[in-house]
Parts: C-alpha cells; structure tokens; sequence
C-alpha cells in the first residue's frame, strides 16, 4: 500500500494548489516549471514513488508505520537536508530509538509518552504543524560539517562505519558570531487514509544568527529564549 499512495495525493492535490506549476495527465501530474511528467499509473511504476514524491516539493519526507508493539517505525522517506543525521543510519528504528540515538535533549524524561500519545492522534484530513529551532555553527544546510564527517568511513574504520560519536556534542566549540546560524523546521505531520502511515513534510530554513539579529525584537526574544535552557540543552 505504501508504494502507490503517497505519490496518488500529491498528483491529485498539486494541481489544484498549484495550477501554474503543475497540470494533471491521465497518467499522474507534469511539472510547468521543469518540464517533467510524472508517470504513477504504470505497474511496476517506472520510479520509485518516495523519489516522485521528492521530485515533486521542496520539502524532505518521512514516513513513519505503527508495528503490533505500538511503536512508530521509520519505513520510507526521501531526506536530503537533515543537517545532523543520516536516513541510512534511522531507517527501520522506531520512533523512540530515532531521538534516544540521536541525543534529544529531554526525551525519555519529557517527551517519550506525549509523542506516542500525539501520533496516535493524529487523523486523516488533519494536518499538524510544529516548529523547531536550532544553533548551527557553520553555514552547510545539508550535513553540518562542525559535527564531523557525513561519511562514516572518513575516520578510518576497516568495517565502514564510524569510530565517533556524532551530535550535538561533538560540534565545534567558541566559534565566533558570524559563524552561528539559526536553523529551524516547519514540520506538518498527517495521516494517510489508506495506509494509515503518518507522513513528516518537513521544509526547512536557515539564516546567519547576524541577519536574524537585525529583525526589530527579535534578539532579545532569541536571548531569553537561550537562557530558559536547561543543561542538556545548553
């Protein structure tokens, strides 16, 4: 199921958002602006539909299955701007495992139970939006480089995968204003009604910390905003 759905809705809703951009065909969707058609009728489809998908909007998917034990698990997507981590390395990991491994701050202790609760939740025709934000200290939208390297044979390791712990941690330390940059995700999450798969939209954007800065209020609410962390933030 999950191969033809998510491609059908973005073919039949694009059109209608978006009819300077695209134009629906008897057989799926054709794109105005670069000039390619989108084929999702044929079987086998002649592209893999998460790399369709991809093709057609400008933000990274991911797509999370409830398995029999209640978790959510990570069974599809198309990220090219994650910034910190690697599809490679979080695909087929539930929910849980996804932020444990990856060091969010407060997880287990704060957020774990109400993130279940908030997936199951979440409903067809009902699409959820959040924000986030973090400190980036070098300016690489896809894969920041102050945290190590994205390949994780790079430091040597005979079996390909890396000897260093790479995260928050590991980032580079007093490193100077103009090299800090505001990162932040506008994340929608909804349910597909077929599969009932749960789909992240994720767009993100990003700006030196010295061009935020020149937005009126805006310092000192980013200000405040830092000093409320705690010290698994900080």
């Amino acid at each position: 199921m999950l191969i033809y759905t998510f491609p059908y809705y973005r073919c039949s809703y694009l059109p209608q958002r978006y009819p300077t951009l695209f134009r629906s065909t008897p057989a799926g969707i054709h794109n105005l602006l670069t000039n390619e058609t989108f084929d999702i009728t044929t079987r086998p489809l002649p592209e893999d539909p998460m790399a369709t998908a991809a093709r057609l909007i400008q933000d990274d998917l991911a797509i999370m299955f409830e398995k029999p034990d209640g978790q959510y698990y990570l069974l599809a997507g198309a990220i090219l701007l994650a910034g910190f981590w690697r599809l490679s390395d979080k695909f087929g990991m539930p929910l849980s495992e996804i932020h444990t491994s990856g060091d969010v701050p407060g997880f287990k202790t704060k957020l774990e139970k109400g993130m279940m609760n908030f997936f199951r939740r979440v409903q067809p025709g009902q699409p959820v939006l959040r924000n986030n934000y973090f400190i980036q200290v070098d300016d690489n939208l896809a894969w920041s480089h102050s945290i190590g390297s994205e390949d994780p044979s790079s430091d040597g390791a005979d079996d390909g995968t890396s000897k260093q712990v790479q995260g928050w941690s590991s980032a580079e330390k007093n490193k100077a204003i103009e090299h800090h940059y505001f990162r932040s995700e506008r994340q929608s999450l909804r349910r597909l009604p077929r599969s009932g798969g749960v789909v992240f939209t994720i767009r993100t954007y990003f700006e030196p910390i010295t061009k935020v800065a020149e937005e009126v209020g805006v310092p000192g609410r980013l200000a405040s905003a830092v000093r409320s962390w705690g010290d698994d933030v900080a």
